[in-house]
């Protein structure tokens, strides 16, 4: 078998020495073994101690998801005879449950051990953990790929680790609660505060610091590179983002092999060339590589570019998870060396694994210098603030960190002048500097200078350090805030951060001059408003008198921000029109001869009328709204009828059933010189306005293929189901013939969102009228959700038994299709047909389709046997963010898809088709979580056996089917890859 992810069949397991020999590398470097199995087996996660030895964890518990005492250890690995090959193995700590995470420092020895963070010593000095310490607890268990993990000391001297997003994980300490999934976490190893850093990504594993003391992360499935900043949230994988989230993006527009990492590091030591040092290591599993990215700055942020790939094992079994640079400067790559990589074969065959396998290597260019005997916890602190000197990051890091520990009176006076020392090249200066701040608060008078320094970065630092310390002298307050218009964006950038946690400050006031000269950067933005919108929960008034005092009603950040403005605002408990009209007053001076701002206005408007379209506004705030805005929108009425401003006065207008908006509307829903989105809303307002006439006003853009495309009806059969009439039924069964194969899966959809509806629906399917193959497994669970007999007999008779749970007999499946494919030459350019029509309402792939579930294009399908499992057995391994919650509303609607909003205020599903539904909390009777993946399971019903092969055909090539470069996927074996030239004929 092919091993999920995997480009080839692994076949046998190799020796070190054979594994090393399939190696490739750049030209002048060797890879050489540090340690192998029987030695360690199984390793998970890896670090240095002050003396260069080797700490490792080893899991033989893998993939167990119960708590609880277990087989798994840490290791600790010595070169006695500094030969470069570990000759002395101790047993540091044992009876752990996957440990996946370890550092050493502050003391002792940290092990990620779920659900806790413990902290071990030896306290008698025979290499053996004689004293634990739960210092936190509340990590889940859920998922055992994304475990606590990658604990790497930061810059400024915390302990900062991961966690994945299907991990769900509650951390308790004193009066905080802190519930996450995605995160990047931090604990200080003197106070034990917890503290989540960033939140976001899917299951990242690794953790680097750059020359900047920058943090940079590798996640699996989604992109693979990510710059992540305190008090950031960050695209998420699935499961829902927080109200009024402005999500930051990755830093890459690329992709290396397969999207599948474990491990990070960047690299800085003069073992190797110039071209090699200043770069991102990266382990990529499925790719069984090492990947490399450079670093370009971006404003605030960064951009990665891609390098060539420093190490391809050219074995199926190189699984790197951990990525150092040794005392002797060079790479080091621990590897976990086994057939399965991925999580659903750990899930379907975890006595497949293999136990006994692990291996250590070096990356060494030519004959560079193995590291001495050293002991760094010997040096005195001049030793060690020479040690900052190093070319070698391991040491700079070392002694950069003792120096913190010990926090020494003495060197303080040493490391400040080295600061401040503008001759000295950065490294050593940057490292003294984060020495001090891991000391503890800075004096103030050498604060002061910091916060001038020459350097941006230092400053940066500087205000950062200021921030984490919270109390601070009034003299630094006022400097920091006069940073906020420092022409360095990353300077910007921490005082955008550090106003939330400093209490002196006047946020508001700092947050709007940061963002008024921050609108043309990619971050400061999104962070910015991350730390804002908080502050409007009790009003209004000090952001308005915050933009009287500065120069944000001119920035381009205002247009940018006003939507989200306006959205909080409507969210507030007490809402205030006249904020939101003053708002829009605001946009409107610079609409004319500012597009942002037209755009922003137009924005606004239409987030009003949502609000009330989806009734969330109860009526007395609606009256307000409307009293608060006739002016405004007397005005925009004024302007021609294609303005944007025009459409957007007329459709909230309408949606309060002003009589002449509503007229207004039905012109905009009929007109095709209207585009899609102002067509939309205006339908959305008439259903708003209980338009008695807009079933007939629809009905002709169903019939007529000239008088809507094909995304305006899928819009409009997203709207439809709001409204209890049977004629939405009979409209979408009278045009059910015209529509394309996609538009009858989204009918199908609308259709079995109220009973009645189905009922009708499964009449036509009886009677011939509708093939049966439109309607879905999660169709069919719709219509069986209010619990009504009658209905669920005729479900049974007409479609056939609905499962709640997953089925058996998915494997049975996989082989007959497995055998189809081998036996039905298919075709790919067809497939791509059929993908639309079964697949594209949720999935995106080569750009083309919706994306509810992950982007098939570069995930998924790293070889035919996982394409197979994700097609066939979607529930074998769901998170809990791909499960399907279905929503029962007080009027009898049904509504089913994957949560991106639960808030007190709504819950906002994303169906398929990829519309967004918000309904309000009043609204809500029922949610139910299902025990299955929202991807129905059962897609061979769907469609025919030569559908089916086209299909696989299609998915089956690494890229789309006219690109000349496209090939087959490993395991792929029907007649088109027998003969590739007709693969898209």
């Amino acid at each position: 078998m092919v091993p999920h992810g995997q480009n080839q069949a692994p076949g046998p397991a190799l020796s070190p020495a054979e594994a090393i020999a399939k190696m490739t590398v750049p030209e002048g470097f060797q890879v050489e073994l540090v340690a192998a199995e029987p030695d360690i087996v199984n390793p998970v996660a890896m670090t240095f101690d002050e003396r260069g030895r080797i700490w490792i964890t080893e899991s033989l518990e893998y993939p167990r998801r119960e708590a609880g005492p277990g087989r798994d250890r840490v290791k600790i690995l010595e070169d006695t005879d500094h030969d470069g090959r570990a000759d002395r193995f101790t047993v540091f700590a044992d009876g752990l449950n996957i440990p996946s995470g370890i550092a050493v420092g502050a003391g002792g020895v940290w092990v990620a051990n779920a659900p806790d963070i413990l902290f071990m010593q030896d306290t008698d000095g025979d290499d053996r953990a004689d004293h634990r310490e739960v210092v936190v607890t509340g990590f889940g268990r859920d998922d055992t790929h994304e475990l606590p993990n990658s604990l790497t000391w930061g810059p400024d001297g915390w302990l900062y680790g991961l966690n994945g997003v299907f991990n769900r994980s509650t951390v308790k300490q004193g009066d905080r609660e802190l519930n996450f999934t995605a995160a990047l976490f931090r604990i200080h190893p003197r106070t034990r505060r917890f503290e989540l850093f960033a939140e976001g990504t899917s299951n990242p594993w690794g953790i680097a610091w750059d020359n900047d003391g920058s943090a940079f992360v590798s996640a699996c499935v989604i992109d693979h590179l990510w710059h992540l900043v305190e008090t950031g949230y960050y695209h998420r994988q699935a499961g829902a983002y927080p109200p009024f989230t402005w999500k930051i993006e990755s830093i890459v527009r690329h992709h290396h092999q397969q999207a599948a990492y474990c491990g990070i590091h960047y690299f800085d030591s003069d073992a190797y060339p110039a071209e090699y040092r200043g770069k991102l290591y990266m382990g990529n599993i499925h790719g069984n590589c090492i990947n490399s990215d450079s670093l370009t700055r971006d404003g605030a942020t960064y951009a990665g570019h891609p390098e060539k790939d420093f190490l391809s094992a050219n074995d199926a079994w190189f699984m790197p998870v951990v990525q150092k640079t040794g005392p002797d400067g060079c790479l080091y790559v621990l590897d976990w060396y086994d057939r399965y990589h991925c999580y659903q074969d750990a899930n379907r065959d975890p006595a497949g694994i293999d136990r006994g396998k692990g291996r250590l290597y070096r990356i060494r260019y030519q004959n560079s210098a193995r590291a001495p005997a050293f002991d760094l916890r010997t040096e005195s602190d001049e030793q060690l603030c020479a040690r900052l000197h190093s070319p070698n990051v391991f040491y700079r890091g070392m002694a950069q960190r003792l120096l913190a520990e010990r926090a020494d009176p003495a060197a303080r006076d040493a490391l400040e002048r080295l600061v401040l020392d503008d001759q000295t090249p950065r490294s050593a200066p940057m490292h003294a500097l984060w020495a001090l701040i891991g000391m503890g608060p800075l004096p103030v008078d050498f604060h002061k200078q910091l916060l001038a320094h020459t350097d941006p970065a230092f400053r940066a630092w500087g205000v950062r350090a200021a921030g984490n310390q919270g109390e601070i002298d009034q003299a630094l307050a006022t400097k920091i805030a006069a940073l906020a218009a420092d022409p360095a964006a990353d300077v910007r950038l921490q005082v955008a951060i550090a106003v939330g946690k400093i209490p002196s400050l006047d946020a508001m006031s700092i947050l709007t001059n940061v963002l008024a000269r921050s609108a043309d950067d990619p971050l400061i933005p999104r962070v910015g408003w991350g730390n804002l919108h908080p502050r409007l929960e009790k009003g209004a008034d000090p952001f308005f008198a915050a933009l009287a005092r500065g120069d944000l009603q001119k920035s381009p950040a205002l247009a940018m921000i006003a939507p989200r403005l306006c959205e909080r605002l409507l969210a507030t408990d007490q809402l205030h029109a006249a904020d939101i009209a003053r708002l829009i007053e605001l946009c409107l001076v610079q609409a004319d001869n500012q597009p942002d701002f037209a755009e922003a206005t137009a924005k606004c408007l239409a987030l009003v009328a949502a609000e009330i379209q989806d009734g969330e506004l109860p009526a007395e705030r609606v009256d307000g709204l409307r009293t608060a805005f006739q002016p405004i929108l007397h005005r925009l009425r004024q302007r021609p009828t294609n303005d944007s401003l025009h459409v957007a006065a007329v459709v909230l207008a309408a949606s309060w059933r002003d009589a002449t908006a509503v007229e207004s509307c039905r012109s905009i829903l009929r007109s095709s010189q209207h585009g899609d989105s102002a067509r939309e809303q205006a339908c959305a307002s008439l259903l708003a306005a209980r338009d008695e006439k807009l079933l007939e006003t629809i009905k002709p853009l169903f019939g007529d293929p000239d008088t809507a495309s094909d995304d305006l009806r899928r819009r409009l059969l997203a709207l439809l189901g709001r409204i209890d009439d049977e004629g939405v039924a009979d409209l979408a069964l009278q045009a059910w013939p015209q529509l394309s194969p996609e538009l009858q899966i989204q009918a199908a959809g609308l259709l079995t969102s109220r009973p009645a509806w189905g009922r009708k629906l499964l009449k036509a399917v009886a009677q011939g009228e509708v093939d049966r193959t439109a309607l879905n497994a999660n169709h069919a669970r719709k219509l069986l959700t209010g619990g009504d007999a009658a209905l669920r007999d005729e479900v049974t008779r007409v479609w056939g038994t609905v499962r709640i749970e997953r089925s058996a007999n998915r494997e049975n499946v996989i082989r007959q299709t497995r055998q189809l494919v081998r036996t039905t030459t298919g075709n790919a350019a067809t497939g791509r047909v059929v993908f639309q029509k079964v697949c594209g309402t949720c999935h995106k792939i080569y750009g083309q389709g919706q994306e509810v579930g992950p982007d098939l294009t570069g995930n998924g399908r790293g070889t035919f046997e996982q394409l197979l499992s994700n097609v066939f057995d979607p529930s074998l391994v769901i998170g809990a963010a791909y499960q399907a919650r279905t929503v029962v509303t007080a009027d009898g609607r049904i509504l089913t898809g994957l949560l991106v909003e639960d808030s007190p205020q709504r819950v906002v599903l994303k169906q398929q088709g990829g519309k967004l539904e918000t309904i309000p909390r009043s609204q809500i009777e029922e949610i139910d979580t299902s025990k299955l993946s929202l991807m129905p399971e059962e897609i061979e019903k769907q469609v025919t056996q030569q559908e089916l092969a086209d299909l696989l055909t299609f998915l089956a090539l690494d890229r789309a089917p006219d690109d000349p470069n496209a090939k087959w996927l490993s395991g792929f074996d029907g007649p088109a890859a027998r003969e590739p030239q007709d693969r898209a004929d």
